[in-house]
């Protein structure tokens, strides 16, 4: 690997075109960012143990594009798309990370920013997905553009975990990530019943299932918006190689947060019907899954079960623990896993693994409630908008990023899924999204049960008879 001062001048040409070309077009930093999402952990993990890694993505396309959406002029119109009481729980929210960043009892100075980061620094996603997403064709292209990659870290990590049937777990993940392949995969974790960590592009398994989860959002979305047949096959390919991908994966998670995804957007789509189709649906791939991968349905089984029952008291215990070190919060950064690289002592930091009790750590009980609230408000503006958008083409959109915000905010309670790459950033712009949705879709009438649309005609205005107004009037009809 070339000498990191070798990269110094090259990071900045590579910055100063990326800035250039993305201030004026700040649509086209977000499309970056959105493309190098599943290189950035590979990238991260070829540049191992530079933590600098992480930020490459932020400076190259993030920035830019904030700087470039706030000299548009679009900052209004985005934010009169915002309902009020979701922007007014989300500026609660920002005030109160904003006043644990003093926090006396703080871990620090570099620890609190990088709390600072992994907190606020996406949220104005939000705006930049709300004027993104102008009509039709912009979510289309939106929806594409995230569709199209999931093949890339998808195929790499299937071709992983079968090249490590083939040549053996640590060799075959080596061949990948020589050293980092430690790191990636947790020490090589592998399970009694099959399962291996396969972390595909990204810099460890967690980040892999959490882009899967995501990219459910567009694949499900575009069931009725898509009218093109290449791309129609194209997205239900998709979903097929998410759910086996995900399983393939080695997280433990997925079998269970991949079902209720499913089962909960097809009840929203079909009612009863629905849930039995996702159950149809979930038992073909998995079972697809299974084969493929030779993993163990029976201790697979046992292991989910007993995974479920230790959480569900264990998670709770977490929370209860926060609640006994402190109810006021330790301030921003003092249980953020990426501030341990710069905390003077790292083994304070990251005490907690789910995304609730890091809140009641860092930001007290207040805070931990003002973060649900914010949660619990997306969802409801989720279901309002889903109400509204019943009878169009956006109408799964609607349905697809409800169960998404639902899942997120159950899953918070085992994970801090906020607070890790990609979610955090593509939470927050889906929920840009889902504010642009009452205003683009068209107004259609459903063709069959299965959510498929048809335009309407539009109303003919019958013309006026002239002979008939002309001896109603005693004029004669002009020819």
């Amino acid at each position: 690997m070339s000498s990191p001062i070798l990269l110094v001048p090259l990071a900045a040409i590579l910055g100063l075109v990326c800035w250039g070309a993305i201030i004026p077009r700040w649509r086209r930093g977000l499309e970056l960012y959105i493309l190098f999402i599943p290189f950035a952990g590979a990238v991260e993990l070829w540049l191992y143990p530079a933590s600098w890694a992480v930020l490459i993505k932020d400076f190259l396309f993030a920035i830019p594009a904030y700087i470039g959406f706030a000299l548009s002029g679009e900052l209004g119109s985005a934010l009169a798309g915002i309902p009020r009481s979701f922007g007014a729980i989300v500026l609660l929210f920002v005030g109160i990370v904003l006043v644990q960043a003093f926090n006396p009892s703080g871990p620090g100075l570099l620890p609190t920013l990088v709390g600072l980061k992994v907190w606020l620094f996406y949220v104005p996603m939000l705006l930049l997905g709300r004027a993104y997403v102008r009509d039709e064709a912009s979510l289309l292209r939106l929806s594409r553009l995230m569709i199209g990659l999931i093949w890339l870290p998808c195929s790499v990590g299937i071709l992983q975990w079968l090249l490590s049937l083939a040549l053996g777990y640590q060799y075959a993940i080596s061949l990948f990530y020589g050293p980092a392949a430690i790191s990636a995969t947790q020490g090589f974790a592998r399970f009694n019943n099959g399962l291996m960590r396969i972390p595909a592009t990204f810099a460890f398994v967690t980040q892999y299932l959490l882009y899967i989860l995501c990219m459910f959002v567009p694949v499900l979305g575009c069931s009725a918006l898509e009218q093109d047949p290449g791309w129609q096959k194209l997205r239900t390919a998709s979903l097929i190689l998410l759910c086996v991908a995900a399983f393939m994966s080695g997280s433990r998670a997925a079998f269970i947060l991949v079902p209720v995804l499913l089962f909960v957007f097809y009840e929203l789509r079909r009612g009863a019907v629905g849930f039995i189709w996702a159950g149809i649906l979930v038992a073909t791939v998995l079972g697809l899954a299974l084969s493929v991968s030779q993993v163990d349905r029976t201790g697979l089984l046992h292991m989910e079960t007993d995974l479920s029952e230790n959480y569900a008291v264990g998670q709770l215990g977490e929370i209860q623990e926060a609640l006994a070190q402190t109810w006021l919060g330790r301030g921003v950064g003092a249980d953020t896993g990426a501030a341990h690289v710069v905390s003077d002592d790292p083994s304070q930091s990251a005490a907690f693994e789910g995304f609730y009790a890091k809140a009641v750590a860092e930001l007290g009980i207040a805070g931990c409630l003002i973060v649900i609230a914010a949660q619990m408000m997306c969802l409801i503006v989720a279901a309002s908008v889903r109400s509204r958008c019943q009878q169009t083409v956006v109408a799964p959109y609607c349905d697809a990023i409800m169960a998404f915000t639902l899942l997120v905010l159950v899953y918070g309670y085992k994970g801090s899924v906020l607070s890790l790459d990609p979610m955090n950033m593509l939470y927050w712009l889906l929920g840009g999204v889902l504010f642009s949705l009452p205003d683009i879709g068209v107004w259609r009438s459903r063709s069959d049960w299965y959510g498929e649309y048809t335009a309407q005609p539009a109303l003919r205005v019958p013309e006026p008879n002239l002979a008939q107004a002309a001896n109603a009037s005693g004029m004669s009809p002009q020819p």
